[in-house]
């Protein structure tokens, strides 16, 4: 359980990796996310770049695909705690994204995807330039 709980912060990680990066996007037919190099690529009768979705294999023109940004991706999220000085300035953000089994939180303090369940815990590093764009979307929600 120890491994599989790691390897879901890992997986988490390199998603938040992805969206930083503008390589995740969602199909607009299945509504399921990818990587854009993951996607297999062909072109349409107008030589129009298309990709075709890795989940329902529907062919999506380039200009179809939505691509997932962080306030895409924490709109959902279930809870977010800012991390405050003294002299209430953003220091940085704690994300939860998950709950109930088990609970997963971003956490830029830690620079870390951490998980929690049942007494058992795990983490899995953020890239440098993954959490800092993760504090710059925590501290402008923040001064909101």
């Amino acid at each position: 359980m120890k491994d599989e709980n790691f390897q879901t912060c890992l997986a988490i990680s390199k998603e938040l990796d992805e969206v930083v990066e503008g390589k995740l996007h969602k199909c607009p037919y299945c509504h399921n996310t990818f990587n854009i190099d993951d996607a297999e690529e062909t072109t349409n009768e107008d030589d129009d770049t298309v990709y075709i979705c890795p989940h329902c294999k529907e062919h999506i023109d380039v200009y179809e695909l939505e691509q997932i940004n962080l306030y895409d991706y924490f709109s959902d999220a279930f809870d977010i705690d800012y991390i405050i000085n003294s002299r209430k300035e953003y220091q940085s953000v704690r994300i939860t994204v998950a709950t109930g089994g088990p609970a997963i939180w971003i956490d830029t303090d830690k620079r870390a995807v951490c998980l929690a369940w049942w007494g058992e815990t795990a983490q899995a590093s953020l890239l440098p330039q993954t959490c800092n764009a993760i504090d710059a979307y925590g501290e402008e929600l923040y001064a909101g």
